[in-house]
């Protein structure tokens, strides 16, 4: 034996002991981040009325995996998905979308407003369910309470329970979970600018 083939049995001797390969079968996975979609450029027909924006959420909630429930096996645990994830937590991203469907900042010689509101989104499901292993959906349920920002006072509030069918997978969750979140944000912005029904409006 060659001094190089002596080497090289030692190297690969040395590998084995180490319980690794110098030749992995397959080239690890990689994790990828999502978030709802781009954004276009928002174009305000009318002035949109201030709002103080908050977006919490339920804590299980509050970190960027993206949560899925096998119905038919065992309901009560809440798995995530390994390689993928949002690029920040879900209520986070729902924000940024509600204050694009309301318009960044305040329009250029407008007067000053004669009131500002504060508007409270509680985030408490956004989630993708199996009830067969063929067979999921997705889920967002998050309530909406629009204040007085002076005074205190509810003036509306509105709660949006969305439910769709998606494809089994983790694709199927973000793309599903990301619809839902369209239109949740959209809802969310009627009830500040007055568009919402008179059956949203608090006593």
């Amino acid at each position: 034996m060659t001094k190089g083939s002596r080497a090289a049995a030692l190297i690969l001797a040395a590998a084995g002991v180490a319980g690794c390969s110098l030749f992995p079968s397959r080239a690890p996975e990689m994790l990828t981040e999502h978030d709802f979609g781009p954004l276009r450029a928002h174009i305000r027909a009318h002035r949109t009325p201030p709002v103080i924006l908050r977006v919490k959420s339920a804590p299980w909630l509050s970190g960027t995996a993206i949560h899925y429930r096998l119905l038919y096996r065992d309901p009560t645990a809440i798995h995530v998905y390994a390689q993928n994830r949002w690029v920040a937590p879900p209520p986070a991203l729902l924000k940024a979308r509600v204050r694009w469907r309301l318009g960044a900042g305040p329009v250029p010689g407008a007067p000053a407003p004669a009131r500002i509101d504060r508007l409270v989104i509680v985030l408490t499901r956004f989630d993708q369910d199996f009830t067969a292993p063929d067979h999921a959906f997705v889920r967002l349920t998050a309530t909406a309470r629009l204040y007085n920002a002076a005074t205190g006072r509810l003036v509306a509030q509105k709660t949006v329970d969305l439910k769709r069918r998606c494809a089994p997978d983790a694709r199927g969750a973000v793309m599903g979970l990301s619809r839902l979140a369209r239109s949740a944000s959209g809802a969310f912005a009627r009830l500040v600018t007055g568009r919402a029904g008179a059956k949203d409006r608090a006593p």
